[in-house]
């Protein structure tokens, strides 16, 4: 490993993998087209054979400027050998993305890292994916035809709550629970894209799909009766495709 660090054409052209860093790498994941990894301190020197051509570089929520050395925060990136060498001095986490053919789904549930009961969600759950702000949800028990813990408003009479990615994402879709005896429209926002809305039945499990072809930074959930609905298995891309056809 010392060897691929130092010499970063060594290591397989065909897949993706970081191959040293000044602090120690504490988890990391790769897709298709991306990696997103998190060190265990703040300043970090890290290098990276890539299979494809990074269109950004974000640390911490910040997209990162490329440079043409590392003198100060940034990224440089040779295209020949798609090396990639980063400095971040801002924030443990970093997100590296890139084009891809299709988007490739990864899902937050709320099993796990199992969360108790009605306690709130506050700041980030699962770590480096979704920041859920300061009360505005909790985790709710499983009930009716929602079988396992899923997501809930925190104030039964909410209208409106939203939250962050930790880096732009896509929301693909979702589990939608309506437990009332009448049905039930909802409504998702995000600044990069149109709304979409849906009509959810009285008592119906539905998996709502968004059609969004870009990454937000934040999606808002609205609905008369919020407070009310149960959501789970969000579905979300990290990847930009430019054309895909979606059935129901």
């Amino acid at each position: 490993m010392d060897g691929l660090w130092a010499v970063p054409e060594w290591a397989p052209a065909d897949e993706s993998h970081l191959l040293g860093s000044s602090s120690v790498v504490t988890k990391i994941v790769y897709g298709m087209g991306s990696v997103t990894y998190s060190t265990f301190d703040q300043t970090s020197t890290d290098v990276l054979r890539l299979r494809f051509n990074p269109e950004s570089v974000w640390s911490g929520g910040k997209q990162l400027a490329p440079r043409t050395d590392l003198s100060q925060e940034g990224y440089t990136f040779d295209k020949r050998i798609r090396v990639l060498r980063i400095r971040h001095t801002q924030s443990r986490d970093v997100d590296v993305q890139g084009p891809a053919s299709e988007p490739i789904p990864q899902f937050v549930d709320f099993d796990n890292p199992h969360v108790a009961a009605n306690a709130p969600l506050l700041g980030q759950y699962p770590s480096g994916v979704i920041d859920w702000g300061s009360g505005e949800w909790k985790v709710c028990a499983p009930g009716g035809r929602m079988s396992t813990f899923s997501l809930c408003a925190s104030d039964a009479k909410s209208q409106r709550a939203s939250f962050h990615f930790a880096f732009p994402r896509t929301l693909m879709s979702l589990d939608v629970y309506n437990p009332t005896d009448h049905e039930v429209t909802f409504t998702l926002r995000a600044p990069e894209m149109r709304e979409v809305t849906f009509r959810i039945k009285a008592d119906e499990l539905k998996r709502v799909k968004t059609t969004w072809m870009n990454r937000a930074s934040a999606v808002s959930f609205e609905s008369e009766e919020l407070g009310a609905l149960r959501f789970d298995n969000l579905a979300f891309s990290s990847y930009l495709w430019a054309q895909l056809n979606w059935s129901e």
